[in-house]
């Protein structure tokens, strides 16, 4: 097994050398287990959580863990620029996945598998970069499907509709160019 790291807390992440996130380029991918972000608190912050909206076409999360054939996991990860050297999309390297779980009530965060993610040999493609070293989006092509992921975060406006701010701290994704639904079965 190729990796090394340990469970990590933001202290530990300013100590830790984070990767590009092309060291998943030619990688077999083998499960994809998220942590997942709500679009909102519900209304008045007692209403129901919301998980997703037509007019918001992406998945949000917080990480994602992502297993490997050969048992390395490696944790994808947003950051802004605070000085920690984390700019953009980068990878640590983990022991272990995340274990899924349900969201307690009134949470905006749920670990969950991304079943809707496909799995397979992965071509990584950055498509937009700020400066030498902060990736802000990048494709992951697996099969005939493409994992988009951008730097960016879902900002919830007065009135219940949504912005998308990118150079955030969170991961949006779509495969195909759509909010991922559907589990994906490769030949």
């Amino acid at each position: 097994m190729r990796s090394s790291g340990c469970n990590l807390d933001f202290a530990t992440l300013i100590f830790m050398k984070p990767l590009h996130i092309a060291t998943l380029h030619g990688c077999s991918i083998v499960r994809w287990v998220g942590t997942e972000m709500a679009l909102s608190e519900g209304i008045a912050e007692d209403g129901p959580v919301l998980w997703d909206h037509p007019s918001v076409p992406y998945l949000q999360l917080i990480s994602i863990d992502v297993q490997l054939n050969d048992g390395a996991v490696y944790r994808l990860l947003s950051h802004d620029d605070d000085g920690t050297g984390c700019d953009g999309l980068y990878l640590l390297v983990r022991q272990a996945m995340d274990t899924p779980s349900c969201a307690e009530s009134g949470s905006i965060f749920r670990t969950r598998e991304l079943s809707e993610l496909p799995i397979g040999a992965a071509i990584v493609s950055v498509t937009d970069m700020d400066g030498p070293h902060a990736v802000l989006r990048v494709d992951i092509v697996v099969g005939t499907h493409t994992v988009s992921c951008w730097a960016a975060e879902v900002y919830e406006r007065d009135g219940g509709d949504f912005a998308i701010v990118d150079r955030d701290e969170s991961i949006l994704i779509q495969v195909d160019g759509i909010r991922p639904v559907h589990k994906f079965q490769l030949p």
